[in-house]
């Protein structure tokens, strides 16, 4: 279990200050290539929400070779798949291709770091999308609202406190010129960490990233956010009454440490414990025992800066949402007054044994592993001991980051009531 493959893999940074890893695996004749760009909705300032989101839109939009969406078009024709994600800390574009068309994957992503086409019509058209977007995805959609107030009502500290997609509000009032600053500030060499991963020759690989990305030159500012987040020092709750909601559900949300912690990596297992499989705690006593709810999950989230480990479950119709929050809440403070036992503990290491030993089975994960832990650690070389840090988790550990997170002042809760009845 404390043994898996070793990725050997290699680091370079070009003069402009892009950083590039390289990875080899012939195994499969496939290249993935990754582009993370350090910014995401925590980089925005007060009254320009949702910019970096836009910004994944907008890099579709064509560049000085390429046409309006011919990005994707080119992608497709070449039998590859792509994509782009925005979240709190980091933008990522992406796309897996047949290895003989890495060079055009490379050749688009450098073409649009360079000229990205920002234009009057571009900007309104994606600010168009984005705010139908956000009417699908939040506004029309059963526990929507409240999956946006949540993080508003846990963080204190703007920066993560509103959400990547940002308000209608903002986006409507927000100009061409403050998008166009927005990028030249984040999206360039400085800020970007280049990873291509599967069946290549590095040397030869290293030397095209260098015809291509070499001349673009780095305009990028050293801003990073403040993403301290003061103690919470009372409960915060919300019921909220949804239209759209069929059940109602509860989001709860603990202050912890950031990723990369070691009461993160206890977290993590502890999550596992209460909220993996069909023995866990938490699916026996609220589905199995007492068919109090449809599901269930719990788990910290991944942030550069303050965390928050939240428990969400939809709960099956005729049950109280106070009582079952209360139930909730009762096997989070079991979790810090005793120790889990050794078996819960031990089948927690051989899950997240069996997921990372997973991971390593496409070149497209293990891209995107070593993009994200050079992006959010600083260092792409836990691909291959961030392992060690969940196994060394001891009972001991997970009670006592149990006793510190889990504490009545520190929680936030949102408990949804469907707008024509629930209790």
């Amino acid at each position: 279990m404390r043994s898996h493959t070793k990725i050997e893999f290699g680091e370079h940074q070009l003069s402009n200050g892009l950083k590039v890893i390289l990875y080899r695996d012939n195994r499969i004749p496939l290249a993935h290539v990754s582009l993370h760009y350090r910014v995401g909705s925590s980089y925005e300032r007060r009254g320009l929400s949702g910019l970096a989101h836009l910004f994944e839109h907008l890099m579709f939009e064509g560049s000085e070779n390429v046409g309006k969406n011919e990005h994707g078009r080119l992608l497709d024709a070449a039998g590859g798949t792509w994509n782009a994600s925005t979240s709190k800390d980091r933008t990522n574009y992406y796309a897996t291709v047949p290895s003989n068309y890495l060079d055009l994957a490379l050749w688009l992503e450098a073409d649009r770091m360079r000229s990205l086409r920002i234009t009057a019509e571009n900007f309104e058209n994606q600010r168009q999308t984005v705010i139908e977007e956000k009417k699908q995805s939040y506004d029309n959609r059963p526990y929507g609202k409240a999956q946006l107030r949540f993080d508003e009502l846990a963080y204190d500290n703007w920066a993560y406190g509103h959400p990547v997609i940002g308000s209608v509000e903002d986006l409507e009032k927000m100009t061409l010129e403050q998008a166009v600053d927005f990028h030249r500030q984040f999206y360039g060499p400085g800020n970007a960490t280049l990873v291509v991963a599967g069946d290549i020759r590095p040397a030869e690989v290293l030397a095209r990233i260098e015809e291509y990305f070499g001349p673009i030159a780095n305009r990028t500012s050293s801003f990073t956010p403040d993403l301290t987040e003061p103690e919470q020092q009372q409960e915060k709750k919300e019921i909220q009454r949804d239209v759209l909601a069929a059940l109602p559900a509860i989001m709860l949300g603990f202050h912890m440490p950031e990723y990369g912690s070691r009461d993160y990596y206890a977290l993590s297992m502890l999550s596992l414990i209460l909220t993996q499989g069909e023995s866990s705690r938490l699916y026996c006593k609220m589905i199995y025992d007492n068919n109090w709810v449809t599901s269930v999950y719990s788990g910290p989230n991944q942030y550069r800066g303050a965390g928050l480990f939240t428990v969400w479950c939809q709960l099956q119709d005729g049950h109280p949402l106070e009582e079952i929050h209360s139930q909730l809440l009762e096997e989070l403070w079991k979790a810090g007054g005793e120790r889990v036992s050794e078996p819960e503990l031990e089948k927690s290491r051989n899950n997240i044994g069996h997921a990372f030993t997973a991971r390593l089975t496409r070149v497209s994960q293990i891209g995107e592993s070593l993009a994200n832990y050079q992006v959010f650690l600083d260092d792409p070389g836990l691909i291959n001991t961030e392992l060690e840090r969940f196994l060394e988790i001891s009972t001991e550990d997970i009670r006592a980051v149990a006793e510190r997170v889990f504490r009545p002042e520190n929680q936030t809760a949102i408990l949804v009531r469907p707008q024509g009845g629930g209790r």
